[in-house]
């Protein structure tokens, strides 16, 4: 009887034990009342299972809440302390630095597009897998919101904005990927340039116009048949084109049609005429203010893309890199030579005086082609009728 008495008090002991609450510490205290195990000490620390990250992948259906300690996750293999939870291993600690990133300022600004980006310093202690820019009309976007995918791993990365709407404000904040979660940059905010503006010439014809930049330039070809202060410019559809040395403008192929949609084709005389071409405030650039433009959009090496208007509407065949994302939207309107008055390259190309001449019988222009998305420039006959695009005072 005795024997079996011992060995029931010996089983409700076990029993105790195994449902009841462990303290480990050298104070005698008893263990919190939240914890089923509480380790107090203040000389020594817990170490939990060490484990190559091959081991911890091979852990068959760890249990949310599972923590190890890699020995390899780390940069450098410097080690991590992590947890398993929603179906991943997150970190809890590295030895090496946060996942840091920072959001580039925006640049290139314009109506539906900007240009901004980032630069991950450190990967927290595992690869990059993913980073770019989110952009939200609400404050602390998150990839939630929109965003763009610019690459892998540290460094400096460059995001393009695109579907944005006109005149209006957005919060930007450059993000970064990895194994353990997401970081975000600074925030940063911008407001999208005005769409498009009007302005109207001497003779009542409507020019949209848009911002880029820091000018605002008409968004269609001038159209005009008089100069701003009412005096006519000559109307030459024949062979005496070729002699001028006064202002004059035709329409493509002599066809008054084309006017609505492709406006006139004038020579140098009548861009760099003191009566002026333009509307009021506003005037025929400059070489240097093509520049200024084609500079903001990247320069000439891209530029041509971001004028020309898109698909082929217009256009003959393919419009090779043509997004327009600037607004300008150059149409092909062809030229007319001025040696021989021929006309040709209606669909083709775009060709734009600028008000810079180049010598005694040249002068500068700019144009856009439609197999290229480059912005090319090149001396011309003044004695070329071209298309005139116009930009504000």
């Amino acid at each position: 009887m005795k024997k079996k008495l011992l060995f029931v008090c010996i089983l409700l002991s076990i029993s105790n034990l195994l449902f009841s609450q462990i303290g480990i510490n050298s104070d005698g205290s008893a263990p919190n009342n939240s914890a089923m195990l509480d380790v107090k000490s203040s000389k020594k620390g817990f170490l939990p299972p060490r484990m190559t990250r091959a081991e911890i992948d091979a852990i068959s259906q760890p249990a949310d809440g599972l923590i190890v300690y890699c020995t390899d996750c780390g940069s450098n293999g410097l080690g991590t302390l992590s947890i398993f939870m929603a179906g991943k291993w997150l970190r809890l600690a590295t030895a090496f630095t946060d996942l840091t990133v920072s959001t580039t300022a925006i640049s290139s600004i314009m109506a539906t597009v900007a240009t901004s980006g980032g630069n991950v310093t450190s990967d927290g202690g595992a690869t990059v897998t993913s980073r770019g820019v989110c952009w939200s009309t609400i404050a602390n976007p998150t990839t939630a919101a929109s965003k763009t995918t610019d690459g892998t791993g540290v460094g400096i990365f460059t995001s393009n904005l695109t579907g944005l709407t006109e005149n209006t404000t957005y919060y930007v904040r450059a993000y970064s990927t990895n194994t353990y979660g997401t970081s975000y940059g600074n925030e940063v905010t911008f407001t999208t340039a005005s769409a498009a503006g009007t302005v109207t010439d001497i003779e009542g014809n409507v020019y949209k116009t848009i911002n880029i930049g820091t000018q605002i330039w008409m968004a269609e070809n001038l159209k005009t048949t008089k100069y701003s202060n009412g005096d006519p410019i000559p109307n030459v559809t024949d062979g005496y084109w070729t002699s001028l040395t006064t202002g004059a403008y035709c329409w493509y192929n002599n066809d008054a049609a084309i006017k609505a949609i492709y406006g006139g084709l004038y020579n140098w005389y009548a861009v760099a005429d003191s009566r002026n071409i333009a509307p009021t405030g506003w005037h025929v650039p400059t070489d240097a203010e093509w520049t200024t433009l084609t500079t903001f959009l990247g320069g000439d090496a891209i530029a041509g893309g971001k004028l020309k208007e898109t698909g082929a509407t217009h256009w003959l065949n393919e419009n090779v890199g043509a997004t327009n994302e600037s607004g300008f939207t150059d149409l092909p309107g062809g030229f007319r030579f001025g040696d021989n008055g021929a006309f040709g390259y209606f669909g083709n190309t775009c060709e734009n005086w600028s008000n810079t001449q180049i010598g005694l019988s040249y002068a500068r222009h700019i144009y856009m082609i439609r197999s290229d998305y480059t912005c090319l420039r090149s001396s011309a006959d003044k004695r070329s009728g071209f298309s005139v695009r116009c930009v504000r005072d």
